[in-house]
């Protein structure tokens, strides 16, 4: 008890004020809240005469003197000319490819100005900023190959000032360049800016440099890379139905009623969620949700870890306390994260999906980068974010617990990990199995009398007798359908920042090698399922028909002499990957010449199917060549482990 009103304390001493560090806030904040401009002072704009009033010394630009100078006349001078303009006027004026056509995805240039004009300063800072990011990441595609990972390196490259010239590079430096500059995308999309905090001036400057870069580029023909697509989470569903929050003022009400949230960032959650339930915009309900969550999981580290400091934004010379510090295990100093524990291994497996793991969504990583398009964001997706947002809001502010919140936390809880590359490769050797069991017996292939199938020639029995306990050997040794399912379905090993760099070994082993290469070996055999399918119902029914010709009929008894070899191989490679997925913590223990006793074996086995992909093919059918690299592969297991 005494615990939780020590959070409550920190949590209401911390609410209604910044979190903007005194050196951020002081240049957020230099620039004037009032429009002092006057029509009559109206001069000719021109980057020319914008970059004469930046403060460039040999150390570099000067921030905060030169966000003074600009916002004598400059800054005043753009805001107040988009302020008198219509969304009429805006998209007479610029819709044509004088202004836009570098622009890949102009629409929303002019869904930004709408925003402006509904005061939705946030939302249109935001979106802005990861439009700028992706269409100045088109512009390096003309001098090189791979476009940089962050905002701050796209406008710190060489390559755009060779392609902008210097006076523009400065003056988008100044705006999102590094931790020093207004650093304007980081503040917004990190969550240290609340409802109204700064001032639209900068967010109205990035717009009208944006609108200068067409007529230097001269008709140049950008590059355009696709957006990554959201379409293979569309038939997941990462929460029930029935455990997705009801209607907006179940959602309106928890965050009304939050002590976690600051008064600052209610509106945004708000906005959130009308896009949300009463627009089914769940990309822009995303946008501004994102920051907001990642500051509220800000607060809870800092708690947690019992150091307030790193709550506001970082000085130059320190790091953003950002996401993804915040969810990993142990902290800068090696001590480690308590805030994982406190929000538990289910909440930690569906923030992984839906944040952190590389072959998850990515949510935040896609929306904030600008690398998928915000419009095709599946409800799916957003409802389970939702769900990830309102579990703090049931925990830490001890709201009384109704049937949703109920049902939403025993979910949750319970979450069972999907996109880590283990669950992954779990999953794949599950479907693997499956496909296993629908392919047909050899009898019913052929007309010759079944002989006995022997048992593999390749056995582990010693290995795994080195570090396997005795009442789970019998696992590694019988090679089975029902073995493998056990060996899938043990929940033994902890996935959640299973691959922490602190967590790294130093005597060379690398497990996430070993599970690219079942992964891989999974992919081919799939296909193996699918070549060896379509041979049996191309040339099957025409064997038992005689329907054949000579070669063909020769070629398909090859075909079923090899057969029980192939599905005996299939079977022993599917046992092979269960068991090292379910003894991984054991293998990370043992001496390095174990483990790497089973790369090899891995690869050989990769070798194997990749060939056997190519050799089963409709087009091939060169089963006697199988036949032979199935000879050869038994042969190089058969020496490795005698190496033992």
């Amino acid at each position: 008890m005494i615990k939780v009103c020590f959070f409550m304390r920190f949590i209401i001493d911390m609410a209604n004020s910044t979190y903007l560090s005194p050196s951020v806030r002081e240049l957020l904040l230099s620039v004037s809240s009032v429009t002092n401009y006057k029509e009559n002072d109206q001069d000719q704009l021109s980057i020319d005469k914008i970059r004469q009033c930046l403060s460039v010394g040999e150390m570099g630009i000067d921030y905060l003197e030169s966000v003074r100078r600009l916002d004598m006349k400059i800054l005043p001078q753009i805001e107040y000319m988009f302020n008198q303009m219509t969304i009429e006027q805006f998209k007479s004026y610029y819709d044509n490819d004088y202004y836009c056509r570098w622009l890949k995805n102009r629409k929303d240039l002019f869904r930004i100005f709408n925003f402006f004009k509904t005061n939705e300063i946030h939302l249109a800072t935001l979106l802005l900023t990861c439009f700028t990011e992706r269409n100045l990441g088109n512009l390096l595609l003309l001098q090189i190959n791979i476009v940089p990972n962050l905002l701050r390196q796209i406008v710190e490259s060489s390559s755009l000032c060779t392609i902008l010239g210097s006076d523009l590079t400065l003056l988008l430096q100044l705006l999102i360049g590094s931790p020093k500059s207004i650093n304007l995308r980081n503040v917004y999309w990190h969550g240290f800016v609340q409802y109204n905090e700064v001032s639209p001036k900068f967010t109205y400057f990035l717009l009208y440099l944006i609108l200068q870069i067409e007529p230097i580029l001269n008709g140049k023909v950008i590059p355009e890379r696709q957006f990554i697509s959201f379409d293979r989470f569309i038939n997941h569903n990462f929460l029930p139905t029935d455990i997705c929050c009801p209607n907006a003022d179940t959602a309106i009400n928890l965050i009304q009623n939050s002590h976690l949230i600051d008064n600052g960032y209610k509106p945004l959650l708000i906005s959130s969620i009308d896009y949300f339930f009463h627009r089914n915009e769940y990309g822009l309900s995303m946008i501004l949700l994102l920051p907001v969550f990642e500051h509220l999981l800000r607060k809870l580290f800092v708690n947690a870890n019992n150091c307030p400091e790193r709550l506001l934004t970082a000085e130059a010379t320190t790091l953003y306390t950002t996401l993804d510090e915040i969810l990993t295990c142990c902290l800068p100093d090696g001590s480690p994260n308590r805030l994982c524990d406190k929000l538990g291994q289910g909440y930690m497996s569906l923030l992984g999906d839906l944040i952190t793991f590389p072959d998850g969504v990515c949510l935040r990583s896609k929306l904030s980068h600008g690398e998928t398009d915000y419009e095709c964001l599946p409800r799916s997706i957003s409802d389970a974010q939702l769900g990830l947002l309102f579990i703090l809001l049931y925990r830490y502010d001890k709201n009384k617990l109704d049937k949703y919140g109920q049902s939403l936390l025993d979910y949750i809880n319970n979450y069972k990990v999907y996109y880590h590359p283990i669950a992954i490769a779990r999953n794949q050797i599950c479907q693997c199995v499956i496909e296993f069991k629908q392919m047909p017996e050899r009898s019913t292939l052929t007309e010759e009398v079944e002989i006995e199938t022997t048992d593999f020639p390749i056995q582990l029995t010693n290995f795994w007798l080195l570090f396997i306990s005795p009442d789970k050997l019998f696992l590694f040794n019988n090679i089975s359908l029902q073995t493998i399912d056990i060996l899938l379905n043990e929940d033994n090993i902890n996935l959640i920042n299973r691959y922490c760099t602190c967590k790294l070994t130093t005597t060379g082993y690398n497990e996430q090698s070993l599970i690219i290469i079942i992964r891989q070996i999974c992919t081919h055999m799939h296909q193996i399922f699918v070549n060896i399918d379509i041979f049996i119902k191309t040339r099957g029914q025409a064997y038992h028909s005689k329907q054949l010709r000579s070669n063909q009929r020769s070629n398909f008894e090859r075909f079923t002499n090899i057969y029980n070899n192939v599905r005996q191989t299939i079977l022993f490679i599917c046992h092979l990957n269960a068991s090292i997925i379910f003894s991984l913590d054991n293998i990370r223990c043992i001496d390095l010449k174990y483990s790497s006793l089973l790369m090899k074996l891995l690869r050989i086995w990769l070798t194997f199917v990749e060939n056997t992909v190519t050799l089963s093919h409709i087009t091939r059918n060169r089963w006697d060549e199988i036949a032979a690299l199935y000879s050869t592969s038994i042969e190089k297991s058969t020496k490795v482990i005698l190496k033992l």
